[in-house]
C-alpha cells in the first residue's frame, strides 16, 4: 500500500497564563499515539488555504475561534491511520483565542490539558509537538 501524504496546518494557542492548549488523542487504538497529547489541528482539504484548515479544524475540534498570529515552525513525521502509512508536513501556528468555549466532545479527542514547562515533562505529548511546544515555552 502506497504511502498518503498530507498538508497538517497546527495551532499552538497561550491562555492569559502563558499555558498551552494541547489535545489527547482519541483512545482509538487504529491511530498511531492513541491517548497521547498534540497540538489541535488537522489535515489540510483540497481547495483550502492553511489558515482555512486551521480555523476549520480548531472550531471542530474545540468549538474555539481563533486569530493566527504567525507561523512558528514547519514540522515533518509519519504515523499509521487506520490501516493507512501517512507521511505529514506540518505547519504550526501561534495562535490567539477570539471566541468560543472550549469543549473537545467528540470522536477525535478524548480530553484536552492546559500546560506549561513543568507540565510537559509529565505528559506524552507526540513529536513533532513536543519540539514545538519545548521551543515556544
Amino acid at each position: 500500500m502506497a504511502l498518503k501524504q498530507y498538508i497538517a496546518a497546527k495551532a499552538i494557542i497561550k491562555n492569559d497564563q502563558g499555558q498551552i492548549l494541547l489535545l489527547r488523542q482519541s483512545l482509538e487504538d487504529t491511530v498511531d499515539g492513541a491517548g497521547r497529547y498534540h497540538a489541535p489541528g488537522g489535515i489540510v482539504e483540497p481547495g483550502e488555504t492553511l489558515h482555512q484548515a486551521l480555523k476549520r479544524e480548531i472550531l471542530e475540534e474545540t468549538k474555539l475561534e481563533i486569530e493566527i498570529i504567525k507561523t512558528i515552525s514547519v514540522e515533518e513525521w509519519q504515523a499509521n491511520i487506520r490501516g493507512d502509512d501517512c507521511y505529514f508536513v506540518g505547519v504550526f501556528f501561534e495562535c490567539k483565542l477570539t471566541g468560543g468555549e472550549l469543549d473537545t466532545t467528540n470522536d477525535e479527542t478524548s480530553g484536552f490539558a492546559w500546560i506549561d514547562k513543568n507540565d510537559l515533562e509529565n505528559l506524552e505529548v507526540l513529536q513533532p509537538t513536543r519540539k514545538v511546544v519545548e521551543s515556544v515555552l
